[in-house]
């Protein structure tokens, strides 16, 4: 910095003076000047790192950014990826689905802005599982014997995915967890490897060629054998594996608040 500093200034001119109290305002200049540079220059590199491009494929990037995927709701013609539980429950109580998982955060933002209603929505993502032909188990409603107590009580196969347009926007819910007694949100590593398989194959395909934001995969389940850090990397290594299934552009959406905890880099 000091070197970058004389290129433009000659530090000697500064203090040549016998006046000490000009001396010690020079210095304290000096020193603010310094200062003010450092700040500028960790703020650009921060502002300009916030967004990191993974690799290029054809005319399509893969990148990851620091931000809220619900920002992108409505800006332009998008596609959200929004793990889900293999019920694709639509009610949001807490009782199945927490309001602080992405699941709940994307549900409770469409019913609060009167973008669908609950049942709509419902029937949408019936819908495109039938269309699919994607079959069902149903499930009991005991939990004592691992069912569920409220919510819908037919269990689709991990890596299904309902697609929905609402507005602008194509909601890729995909099927990522199983829940057992309620609130038990099971996944195995097998069932991780098959819903990133699920994103090359189904989600890539059906983007329309508009850019698809996706949160970490499975950043909310605490039985993975991965820590975040090592989730994210294994998922831009996976893309660039089957960087040939790409149709669009794909960024990957890491929480701000986790910005101390997981490098984009």
């Amino acid at each position: 910095m000091l070197s970058l500093l004389a290129t433009f200034i000659n530090i000697s001119d500064i203090y040549e003076s016998n006046n000490l109290i000009s001396h010690i305002i020079k210095v304290i200049i000096t020193f603010l000047v310094l200062y003010t540079l450092s700040f500028v220059c960790a703020f650009l590199y921060y502002y300009f790192k916030r967004r990191v491009i993974y690799f290029k494929y054809n005319r399509f990037v893969v990148s990851g950014t620091y931000g809220n995927i619900l920002d992108y709701i409505g800006a332009s013609k998008v596609n959200l990826i929004v793990p889900v539980n293999s019920c694709f429950d639509t009610k949001i109580d807490d009782s199945v689905i927490s309001a602080n998982s992405l699941h709940g955060q994307v549900i409770k933002f469409l019913y609060d802005n009167n973008l669908v209603s609950q049942s709509v929505l419902d029937k949408k993502i019936k819908r495109s599982l039938r269309e699919q032909n994607i079959s069902s188990l149903s499930i009991s409603n005991d939990v004592k014997q691992g069912g569920k107590s409220v919510g819908n009580y037919k269990r689709y196969p991990i890596g299904s995915t309902a697609f929905v347009d609402i507005g602008n926007v194509r909601y890729h819910f995909i099927a990522l967890s199983i829940i057992e007694n309620n609130k038990n949100a099971k996944t195995s590593d097998q069932d991780y490897l098959i819903v990133l398989n699920a994103i090359v194959d189904n989600c890539f395909r059906n983007s329309n060629g508009n850019p698809i934001y996706l949160p970490l995969i499975g950043s909310g389940l605490s039985k993975l054998n991965y820590n975040h850090q090592q989730q994210l990397e294994f998922m831009v290594k996976y893309f660039m594996l089957r960087k040939t299934k790409l149709t669009s552009d794909v960024e990957i959406v890491i929480r701000k608040e986790d910005g101390d905890t997981i490098s984009i880099l």
